[in-house]
């Protein structure tokens, strides 16, 4: 459920919520994205999100991503947002096989893993058959808008300086 409500949170790019809200709507980015990470031998997890822009746009760009947890915490995903993200994110798995370079990385990381194929079929499925509960469910567990650090990093001077003028 973490998969699929991150890739359409900031994981999906243009088509994600964060994509959608701060680059194409309020123009505060150049690129907006978010990941998860689940890790394979240990129970534990991550969540972060990453954009790239003028140091100007800092506050709003931060604005703009609290206000979308927020959206996101009080009404979750819909079920049309839910739909086109399981056709785009399979469709992602798929081509993402059909590469020589994507595949051999994954059988290599599957051998150490001891998976095979059959592990993604079964995820792929498990993806399929989630609904939007189960997603918004997750989602409200999982990311703590509260407990979310936010990093800048950038000239902040020449921005101060170009609001002053």
């Amino acid at each position: 459920a973490m998969v699929l409500g991150n890739y359409m949170l900031g994981g999906g790019f243009l088509s994600s919520r964060l994509a959608v809200r701060i680059r194409q709507k309020d123009g505060l980015s150049y690129g907006v994205g978010s990941g998860f990470n689940a890790s394979s031998l240990d129970e534990s997890g991550s969540f972060s999100a990453n954009a790239i822009y003028a140091p100007e746009n800092a506050e709003k760009l931060e604005a703009a991503f609290k206000d979308e947890l927020a959206k996101l915490m009080k009404d979750g995903f819909t079920a049309e947002e839910i739909a086109a993200a399981k056709s785009g994110w399979l469709q992602s798995r798929q081509l993402s096989r059909s590469q020589d370079r994507e595949l051999s990385g994954r059988l290599n990381s599957y051998l150490f893993l001891n998976r095979t194929i059959a592990w993604d079929a079964d995820l792929e499925a498990k993806i399929g058959a989630l609904t939007a509960e189960q997603i918004n469910a997750a989602m409200r567990k999982y990311i703590t808008p509260d407990g979310i650090t936010i990093i800048k990093a950038g000239d902040f001077a020449k921005a101060k300086a170009k609001a002053v003028k």
